[in-house]
């Protein structure tokens, strides 16, 4: 939530196309803004109905936890521009004059660095190891780490880093350091989707 910044659709829009969200589970106030696109095709307008006569309900807050049922999801559009939000545009250009900031081209994530917490309870990201050329490196963080590698390379670093399926990490001779099952799976990208009911495929 801290990264985006939603706009709500028109209500014309909103009702003749299907539009709902759960708008206490969206950002207002972060750099990337993400908006519903202000024209469907006709074919999207028969979506909604065509699916709940199949017994599939529409989910009017797909983005609140749960993606079960049929729902039209948003871009990160800049709705008043019409053009691509992401992180060029919302963290590099407004701030590449600060000497603080430096991108490095051709590095590779291998892992976030995880340790114990003082509690010893839970794992805490302090670092990053990179390699670049030859070379390898370890990067600490003093207040947090952001993971953005993208909806294939997100859930890999995860897994090097510990984090995933104990049945694939331990196969692959990785610590498990947090158990979750879901690293890595049932990826879905479509602009308009369901998710799958029991008895459904």
């Amino acid at each position: 939530m801290k990264s985006e910044a939603f706009h709500p659709p028109s209500p014309e829009n909103q009702k003749e196309n299907k539009l709902f969200y759960d708008e206490s589970v969206l950002g207002t106030s972060g750099p990337v803004q993400i908006a519903y696109a202000k024209q469907y095709s006709a074919s999207h307008r028969v979506w909604h109905d065509t699916l709940n006569s199949l017994g599939i309900k529409t989910n009017t807050a797909h983005l609140a936890g749960s993606n079960v049922g049929v729902w039209t999801d948003m871009v990160s559009v800049d709705p008043e521009s019409q053009t691509r939000s992401y992180s060029l545009t919302a963290y590099y250009n407004p701030h590449l004059q600060r000497e603080n900031i430096v991108v490095l081209t051709g590095a590779s994530a291998k892992e976030v660095v995880l340790e114990k917490d003082e509690s010893g309870d839970s794992w805490v990201a302090r670092g990053i190891r990179f390699g670049h050329g030859n070379e390898e490196y370890t990067v600490s963080v003093s207040c947090e780490a952001i993971l953005s590698a993208g909806t294939i390379q997100s859930p890999q670093l995860l897994e090097l880093s510990g984090v995933g399926n104990p049945d694939i990490l331990s196969a692959a001779g990785i610590q498990v350091k947090v158990a979750n099952a879901n690293v890595g799976e049932n990826l879905q990208d479509h602009l308009s989707k369901f998710a799958p009911v029991d008895g459904m495929n």
